[in-house]
């Protein structure tokens, strides 16, 4: 099969060279002057002997732009435009000769107007002895002096003819935030890769299109050009789209592939912002940062609040996936917020810290800010505690009878009143905790019958008798 299609390529080739052995030449010459007569135009030197007479014939400079619509499959349409310009425009008693000739099929097309435009559109090199290469269209333009027509400018156009069809493979996705770098999506997000074809044909054909990513066909589908994909890995990715057209009056149909090779990266969508609270101004912090996606640059700064002085960015791009520690920064005393922005390819994510306090003292970094409160709650704790144990002691205690005594007033009348009143506190006191520790230790004890028979008598052993 490949050496009967090398063969026929070969014979091709050599009938092409020998039917148009003009088709690989430098295009000829356009004529200095020509002469028109009746319909008919044709190259003619009317025995001119200085040349440099035309130049008194052109008063005005002409410039020439040639373009055209390819590169276009062998057997679709091609347009070619040629744009004529000159300093003073001037539309009327304007007549002008285009002359246009290529090396494609030899063909020749002469255009007499008064307009500074010239177009050749939808020609179509449908010719089996025509091959897949590059060629050029040149254009001659006249202009009109009496019965002549000087020749005031002259340009060509490369244009290419093809046995594939033709056109342009885009891959799209909606990002908020994306980089200069070509090629690089995010994955887990709707993307859509698409082809749109620029070959023209008279008649509306129909083209199948076969998606695929990693070698794997996904999708099929009838003159839809687009396809609509998730991709749930980073890394690296190859697309390919195919394209075929049914043919209509061809003996085979028409193909196009297209692949392109993109990277996926993952999206970032959380930011925390670790850091000390307080500190003290000899110690130096740190900011540790914590974040998701992939291949993130992280640039962070300190904004001092109380005169909103800056500090200026600095950026890094962290060794570990997940986390990254700042290096060490001593600050004066003040308050600060730090600014953190982490970005990769496809998103990016701002955020900053919680308020950080800076205080003057010593190494400990125990600020007088934190003793005050600290002192009170614990000083509040120990009188509940007390106060607790108090009314749990007073409930445990036993009835017990006191004898009133009814002392001379001169025992009372005895000191100051004032020496009084302590001496009472003191007894009160006194009074509290003896009885308390009577009572802690005799209110388990099981208590018997004395044997004394009467008022003064004492129990005793019979040793003590």
């Amino acid at each position: 099969m490949f050496w009967s299609t090398l063969t026929m390529l070969i014979l091709k080739t050599g009938i092409v060279l020998l039917l148009f052995p003009g088709v690989l030449c430098v295009l000829r010459n356009c004529d200095e002057l020509v002469v028109k007569h009746g319909r008919e135009i044709k190259a003619w030197s009317p025995g001119v002997t200085d040349m440099s007479a035309l130049d008194n014939i052109v008063d005005e400079k002409f410039d020439i732009h040639v373009s055209n619509t390819g590169p276009a499959v062998i057997g679709s349409e091609i347009d070619f435009l040629a744009e004529l310009s000159a300093e003073t425009i001037v539309t009327e008693k304007k007549r002008f000769l285009y002359h246009w000739m290529n090396d494609a099929d030899n063909s020749e097309k002469l255009e007499a107007t008064n307009n500074y435009k010239s177009n050749i559109s939808s020609y179509i090199f449908d010719s089996d002895l025509i091959l897949p290469n590059k060629y050029k269209m040149k254009v001659c333009v006249y202009k009109r002096h009496k019965e002549f027509y000087v020749k005031v400018a002259e340009n060509q156009t490369l244009f290419e003819l093809t046995a594939s069809l033709n056109g342009r493979a885009n891959v799209h996705q909606n990002l908020t935030h994306q980089k200069t770098y070509q090629n690089i999506f995010c994955a887990m997000k709707t993307m859509q890769y698409s082809v749109n074809l620029t070959d023209k044909f008279s008649i509306a054909p129909t083209f199948w299109f076969e998606w695929y990513v990693d070698g794997k066909l996904m999708e099929t589908k009838e003159n839809v050009n687009f396809f609509e994909f998730v991709h749930n890995r980073t890394g690296i990715s190859e697309l390919r789209a195919k394209v075929t057209m049914d043919s209509f009056g061809m003996e085979e149909k028409l193909h196009g592939t297209w692949s392109k090779s993109i990277y996926f990266e993952e999206e970032i969508q959380k930011v925390d912002v670790l850091a000390a609270t307080e500190v003290v101004s000899s110690d130096p912090i740190t900011l540790n940062v914590t974040f998701d996606g992939s291949d993130v640059q992280i640039c962070w700064r300190i904004v001092d609040l109380s005169n909103s002085s800056l500090f200026d960015w600095s950026c890094d791009h962290p060794l570990s996936r997940g986390w990254y520690l700042t290096p060490e920064y001593s600050l004066p005393r003040g308050q600060y917020v730090a600014q953190v922005n982490v970005t990769n390819d496809v998103s990016a994510v701002s955020t900053q810290s919680h308020v950080l306090s800076v205080y003057s003292g010593g190494g400990s970094g125990t600020s007088s800010t934190l003793v005050v409160p600290v002192f009170f709650s614990l000083l509040g704790l120990v009188i509940i505690f007390v106060g607790t144990a108090y009314i749990v002691r007073i409930r445990r205690k036993s009835n017990v009878e006191v004898a009133d005594f009814d002392f001379h007033p001169e025992i009372d009348s005895q000191g100051s009143q004032g020496s009084q009143i302590l001496s009472r506190i003191r007894g009160t006191l006194s009074d509290l905790f003896q009885r308390n520790e009577y009572i802690r230790r005799h209110r388990l004890a099981k208590y018997h019958r004395t044997s004394a028979k009467m008022y003064g008598s004492i129990e005793g052993s019979d040793d003590e008798l």
